[in-house]
């Protein structure tokens, strides 16, 4: 018979996700930790700067963070976060209705409008292209996490370092392969961008409605097509694809160029 009186057991760590290089655990009723060999601080800096100069976007308040290197000496990171309750937006989308997803869609647009707007930090400012740390980007199309290249420093940069991977991964061997550099899309505007917008990074409530855009890890500045050309990457989410394109108010890219380059660099 258990004791009235006794204190409450402390809340058993619960796994919320889990992928290679992270896993992030519920350890309290409102605290959430995200750690491995993804998570670097260039995920902290993005939300750090999303909290002071766009705090009506939805995310996870960070608490503390730690970065280091593992028993083996690997890098490691690990990101204490405010716990966010809601569902994945993949996981209920086709639940919703017609009226809900053109809700959501626009939302999503709206917050990354707001996204946008966020200023780069003087220190950034000869960068067109780096993450929100001013590290260099690890996105596959600029060579991956182990590129050791410098932030770039104009859009034309960006079209030579995607052509320059693509030529390395074999990519001349297809037929228009070397017309891929007049394909890709040009921009004179360098953007914060969130760099993974995807309904598995969005928490809703039962009726859709957003509650935190996660996973920071990929922010930074970027051409301001980088993520509409994201978010429109082959996956399984057509559906929600057509939504976001439909929703669409202002600009959309020609982005051919881009959907060739990913063939052979993702």
């Amino acid at each position: 018979m258990s004791d009235p009186d006794a204190e409450p057991d402390e809340m058993a760590p619960r796994t919320l996700s889990r992928q290679p290089g992270c896993v992030v655990t519920q350890v309290e009723p409102d605290v959430v930790t995200k750690e491995g060999s993804k998570v670097r601080y260039n995920e902290e800096a993005a939300m750090r700067l999303v909290q002071e100069h766009a705090p009506s976007v939805p995310i996870p308040h960070v608490y503390s963070s730690w970065y280091g290197r593992d028993a083996r000496g690997n890098k490691t990171g690990q990101l204490v976060m405010s716990f966010v309750p809601g569902k994945r937006l993949d996981s209920v989308w086709d639940s919703l209705d017609p009226t809900a997803k053109q809700r959501v869609c626009r939302n999503i647009w709206s917050l990354v409008a707001q996204i946008r707007t966020i200023p780069k930090p003087a220190p950034l400012s000869d960068y067109f292209c780096c993450n929100a740390d001013g590290s260099a980007s690890w996105d596959p199309l600029l060579g991956g996490s182990a590129h050791p290249a410098e932030p770039l420093r104009s859009d034309a940069a960006v079209r030579e370092r995607i052509f320059d991977q693509y030529k390395k991964c074999n990519g001349l061997s297809f037929s228009d392969g070397k017309d891929l550099p007049s394909m890709l899309p040009r921009s004179n505007k360098s953007v914060f961008t969130h760099g993974d917008i995807a309904p598995r990074n969005i928490l809703v409530d039962k009726d859709g409605r957003i509650l935190a855009l996660l996973d920071w890890e990929s922010a930074g500045w970027y051409p301001d097509y980088w993520d509409y050309a994201n978010l429109m990457k082959l996956s399984g989410d057509s559906d929600w694809k057509a939504w976001m394109a439909s929703t669409r108010l202002e600009e959309r890219w020609d982005i051919t160029g881009i959907t060739m380059a990913r063939r052979v660099l993702l």
